[in-house]
């Protein structure tokens, strides 16, 4: 392992690696992907029951965790750059998992919190990253987005939306628009923080990053600061590039976390819910041994209806959450709902995703409303998805009871995904006070009932 001033630089090595690599053309590493995946499926007996939207067998964790761990070893990360191969034998990678942070302090101060392994049936309240993450924000209005997560009271962290054209100029991947986007998303990031009176709160930031010039512009100019992460993802699937690599190596050496973000394509090449499940845990370990990632983002994307509210990918994270009775790693559940602020069915979809998560022992981010295409969202649902969570884990809900009560939730909206995504922040929020329009309060007081009396709030 390569050292720089006694930091272990893990990209730097898997640099060195892939020049000497497998040579391999990327259709020909996702078809033989796709096909290893579907053997170690039927080999370690992983099947998704439909009927079963939140599995709570133990033995599946420790099947989708070895057929996991097999991938990982076998197929290795694809350098997307140097058409190569890089690989992890077996020991490596229990190596990078056994180093991997159980708990960590993000944030400083009053502000500061830990984010720690959770476990299936978890009593401790879940972290929530309140934010767009990622979606597209106008740069006149990101600064009131962000401060509307920011002050919500249970709201551990910051996870907000990118900047895609600054002062008139559309952001473009490598250009000078693009690190003026990564310095602007975080001094209005950092503005917020300060005007919510939480100015030592976690940010995982530089969200407007299209190669990695905005989180490097961002951690340069100092506003991207030790403690706080930028978002290391592993490319679909089982890929990397220089781009995250160069992230990476940085952000460890000034102390940037990586939390890293793994969202197999449930219905492409990671298969169906069983094969994105067995992919999530090798792309999990790999991002630990390439870039030293401190937590990771959980986020199945469904082919066709995107959102991890579909009965699929909320399997595919309690699956995981089960897998991660042998890792014992800090996981957080991506909620991406498809319908947004407006609609009773956005509350329903965050609650399904949120019971499935937090009884699976994940913590939450988000919820990032219609797909995360648009902002049509703001904190109140932050703190809806808070407050549930909290209700969950206060509870102990065991994963068969959450079965139950996803199911019926489920019934609630999934005739109706994507119909509605919703009205923009600025349409749905009192730009003064930053509170939810009366409409939007009376709909959100409505669905906290209909929970409230199901028990769940």
């Amino acid at each position: 392992m390569v050292l720089l001033h006694g930091v272990r630089l893990a990209p730097l090595h898997v640099e060195k690696l892939a020049r000497q690599g497998e040579l391999v053309e990327a259709k020909k590493f996702d078809l033989e992907l796709s096909r290893r995946v579907a053997e170690l499926e039927r080999e370690y007996g992983v099947h998704y029951d439909p009927s079963t939207p939140v599995p709570s067998d133990p033995s599946l964790g420790k099947a989708v965790f070895e057929a996991g761990l097999e991938l990982a070893a076998e197929k290795g990360l694809l350098v997307v750059d140097e058409s190569r191969i890089v690989r992890f034998t077996h020991e490596e990678l229990r190596t990078a998992l056994r180093e991997a942070p159980r708990e960590l302090v993000l944030g400083w101060g009053r502000d500061a919190r830990l984010l720690r392994a959770r476990r299936v049936g978890d009593g401790s309240r879940p972290l929530v990253f309140g934010g767009l993450a990622g979606t597209p924000v106008p740069q006149e209005y990101f600064y009131l987005s962000a401060l509307s997560y920011a002050a919500q009271p249970l709201v551990d962290a910051v996870d907000h939306g990118s900047i895609q054209e600054v002062w008139g100029v559309r952001v473009r991947g490598g250009a000078p628009s693009e690190a003026a986007a990564g310095v602007e998303e975080l001094r209005l990031l950092r503005r917020a923080l300060e005007d919510a009176g939480r100015p030592g709160m976690h940010l995982l930031a530089a969200e407007s990053s299209v190669t990695s010039t905005a989180s490097l512009a961002a951690m340069s100019a100092g506003l991207l600061r030790r403690g706080d992460a930028q978002l290391l993802p592993v490319l679909n699937e089982l890929k990397t590039d220089y781009h995250q690599l160069t992230k990476a190596a940085v952000g460890l050496m000034v102390g940037v976390h990586g939390a890293a973000l793994v969202d197999p394509i449930v219905g492409g090449f990671a298969r169906g819910p069983a094969g994105s499940a067995i992919v999530s845990v090798a792309e999990t370990l790999l991002a630990l041994a390439a870039y030293r990632a401190s937590y990771v983002l959980l986020h199945p994307v469904h082919i066709i209806k995107q959102a991890t509210s579909t009965a699929e990918c909320i399997w595919v994270q309690a699956a995981v959450g089960l897998a991660n009775e042998q890792m014992n790693l800090p996981l957080v559940a991506d909620v991406w709902p498809s319908n947004g602020a407006g609609s009773a069915e956005y509350l329903y979809e965050i609650a399904a995703n949120t019971v499935a998560a937090v009884a699976a022992g994940l913590h939450l981010l988000g919820p990032v409303p219609a797909n995360g295409t648009r902002p049509n969202g703001g904190g109140a649902e932050a703190q809806f998805m808070a407050e549930l969570g909290e209700s969950v884990a206060r509870r102990r809900l065991g994963l068969g009871d959450a079965c139950e009560i996803v199911r019926d939730l489920y019934r609630l909206y999934s005739e109706r995904m994507g119909a509605n995504p919703g009205k923009p922040f600025w349409e749905v929020y009192d730009l003064r006070t930053l509170e939810p329009s009366p409409e939007w309060r009376e709909t959100m007081s409505r669905v906290k009932k209909e929970l409230a009396d199901q028990g769940l709030l």
